[in-house]
């Protein structure tokens, strides 16, 4: 039973850890795509300085071609913005996509009164096709109601 039990606290604590990243694991992703860019940005205009190649490769050394670094960093630039901004909509996305879930019944909010059974719901936005089954749990505590009734509800044969 021990080891069942800390199956449980494992799982709930990386369910935990889930729900953590989902809030706020993404609010990171913007910061270092940005510094990124501004790494990428370093590195244009210090190869504009130093010449790379002619560091790297030993071929002839030219001088700084300032009109060549303006056009990549505003290339640069106009991709962190895209990059960022794009990021920014996912994360918004992702918060409003959270689902309010009935616990007992598992149907899904729509609006303030209307619900849907979550297997409609699913059906509609995705490509997602369901299969019903039944887990040990629940096909015990049916087979456990079954017999109950059976036992004393029926009808008694005279004879």
């Amino acid at each position: 039973m021990a080891k069942h039990d800390q199956q449980l606290s494992q799982d709930e604590a990386g369910g935990r850890m889930i729900a953590y990243f989902l809030r706020h694991g993404f609010s990171y992703l913007p910061v270092w795509q940005f510094l990124g860019g501004i790494i990428l940005l370093q590195l244009v205009w210090l190869n504009e300085l130093l010449d790379f190649p002619a560091l790297l490769f030993g071929v002839e050394r030219t001088g700084p071609d300032i009109f060549r670094g303006c056009v990549l960093s505003a290339f640069i630039l106009v991709v962190m913005i895209i990059t960022v901004g794009h990021t920014y909509l996912q994360q918004q996305r992702l918060v409003s996509g959270l689902l309010t879930i009935c616990c007992y019944c598992r149907r899904i909010r729509l609006s303030q009164t209307a619900w849907e059974q979550i297997e409609a719901y699913l059906g509609r936005h995705s490509e997602l096709k369901f299969s019903h089954g039944v887990c040990p749990e629940c096909f015990q505590k049916v087979t456990g109601e079954a017999e109950g009734k059976g036992e004393g509800g029926g009808m008694k044969a005279e004879g």
